[in-house]
């Protein structure tokens, strides 16, 4: 079997039981899962996802996020349709997700959030 380069960046708040519900359906996948912790929040996309080229930085700005976040890399269109499906199957909501392109790598991964809640708030209206 091919090894998958799939991987999701996996934030959720303290308290929330996303990733229990989501890791079952993410290891049947083959989809690596780094969770994303509140002080790594001021590291960018490309760090957390270790790509060369993006390194820690000391010291960064950790804003508190209220809401869970998936950030989704090296998917096909049908690996991601897939993905959406059995989340749905199993009831498991993301209110913020987001697909990892050369755009947002280098983006603060609180920065992506504030961009994808304000989609958010945009579709809302």
């Amino acid at each position: 079997m091919a090894v998958s380069r799939e991987t999701v960046l996996l934030y959720q708040p303290e308290g929330s039981e996303l990733g229990a519900q989501l890791k079952p359906i993410l290891v049947r996948m083959g989809v690596r899962i780094k969770n994303v912790t509140s002080d790594a929040v001021g590291q960018t996309v490309g760090c957390l996802l270790g790509r060369k080229g993006f390194d820690a930085r000391e010291n960064p700005e950790a804003p508190a996020l209220g809401q869970p976040m998936l950030v989704m890399d090296g998917f096909t269109d049908k690996r991601l349709e897939i993905l959406l499906r059995e989340m749905r199957s199993a009831g498991v909501s993301v209110p913020y997700k987001a697909v990892v392109t050369e755009n947002n790598l280098g983006w603060l991964f609180h920065q992506l959030f504030d961009e994808l809640a304000a989609e958010h708030a945009a579709m809302q209206r």
